[in-house]
């Protein structure tokens, strides 16, 4: 089996890490893969795969060039799209597709697959990105071709059936997830001064950040001494690991909280140290890692905010209010509903129906950003309650299991192309 794999994000790893992993499967089971990659993912292909991939350039010509002598000499038996609607976005991609090279996409003989993460290729859609309220930065993805499978990445999906979703769920890893002992205390010796000491992970999509800095939204600047408030009085000192652009949490001054930001780092890394942590906090809803975290039985917090700043002002009192009052005084319109930090997306989730219907939803804990003593209970909880920690393990355990009972990549694979 000949597999060729396209991923081409510039401003997210997500995809291309679901992609690497399926193409570890296939090379493991004898099949033969390539890449055609953006410069980003080639960093985090190029460890496991150097000689299997071309790169995806800034110039479209180029790359149909590209993707015409790949094809001819690669003769792959399926194309794997990581995804196939990023190809439309207007920016943060790679350039590939045109009227032309979508047409000419017909006459492939090769089985057309797309991952589909984030339900894209479900239907033809318009979303808006960036903070509803601040950006007017609008998408049209297209209808994927019509003899083009979907694979349905779990997580984030469902395993099991879910009523008018189109296409295949499947798993790409042995589950549950995890570490050996042995590499997971030599993480926490790393970043710890003690090896029991608190250990959270979190993460910033380039794209995340990217869109703060463009809107000028100082979230960021504020977020440690958020955290700070939340996690004072802890029972041992707290370490935040940040994987973002390298600097973009600063510890506030005089808070004990320990901060160490990372730029990004080669995919085992990455996940070793997730999975060596205590508690995973994201403000992105929607990210693979956060699926990861679940798959690792890891507890997980995602933040979000469901109140606009004049509810919150009179919700809230103290350090808190002055947080909102600084990041607005900052920059009108910071404080703003939103399920993904900076996108919002409150609407955009349910249009694309990812978490319809979805077990994963229940493997982690969404908490108000902004939700004052009770947030700061439910972390503490997280942390340190055995009862709140059971009982998500628990849901956690439920969706690891629908899991288990799906189909690998390869098997996906090889039985589409045996249908094609």
């Amino acid at each position: 089996m000949r597999v060729l794999f396209v991923t081409p994000m510039e401003v997210g790893s997500g995809e291309t890490i679901t992609a690497l992993h399926v193409a570890e499967r296939v090379a493991k089971c004898g099949g033969d893969v390539l890449f055609l990659a953006s410069a980003l993912a080639t960093r985090f292909l190029e460890p496991r795969f150097p000689d299997a991939i071309r790169v995806l350039t800034g110039d479209g010509e180029r790359n149909r060039e590209t993707w015409e002598a790949t094809v001819r000499a690669f003769r792959p038996d399926a194309i794997v799209f990581a995804d196939y609607p990023l190809l439309f976005f207007s920016s943060g991609v790679a350039p590939l597709a045109d009227a032309e090279w979508v047409r000419r996409l017909e006459d492939v003989e090769a089985c057309l697959v797309t991952l589909d993460h984030l339900g894209f290729a479900q239907r033809a859609i318009g979303l808006f990105f960036g903070p509803p309220h601040l950006s007017f930065h609008y998408e049209t993805l297209p209808a994927i071709p019509a003899r083009m499978q979907i694979l349905l990445p779990c997580p984030l999906h469902e395993p099991a059936p879910v009523a008018g979703r189109r296409g295949e769920p499947f798993r790409y890893w042995d589950v549950p997830l995890h570490v050996p002992d042995e590499q997971r205390r030599a993480v926490r010796r790393r970043y710890l001064e003690r090896e029991d000491d608190i250990l959270l992970f979190h993460a910033a999509a380039g794209w995340a950040w990217q869109i703060a800095q463009a809107n000028d939204l100082p979230y960021y600047q504020f977020l440690p001494e958020i955290l700070a408030y939340y996690l004072a009085d802890l029972p041992k000192p707290v370490t935040l690991v940040s994987v973002n652009n390298g600097q973009l949490l600063q510890p506030p001054a005089g808070s004990p909280l320990r901060i160490v930001n990372l730029a990004s780092l080669p995919t085992a890394e990455y996940e070793a140290l997730l999975f060596a942590s205590d508690l995973m906090i994201t403000e992105n809803r929607i990210s693979v890692t956060l699926g990861k975290a679940v798959c690792g039985l890891l507890p997980c917090a995602v933040l979000r905010n469901s109140f606009r700043y004049r509810a919150l002002l009179r919700r809230l009192e103290g350090p808190l209010r002055e947080v909102l009052t600084g990041m607005e005084w900052l920059r009108p319109g910071a404080i703003y509903p939103y399920d993904v930090f900076p996108n919002g997306m409150r609407d955009e989730l349910e249009q694309l129906g990812l978490y319809r219907d979805n077990s994963l939803t229940q493997g982690f804990q969404d908490l108000e950003v902004y939700g004052g003593e009770a947030t700061r209970q439910a972390l503490r909880r997280l942390l340190t309650g055995e009862t709140t920690r059971a009982t998500l393990r628990g849901y956690q355990q439920h969706y690891v299991a629908g899991l288990q009972a799906l189909p690998d990549a390869e098997a996906v694979l090889r039985r589409l192309i045996q249908r094609h």
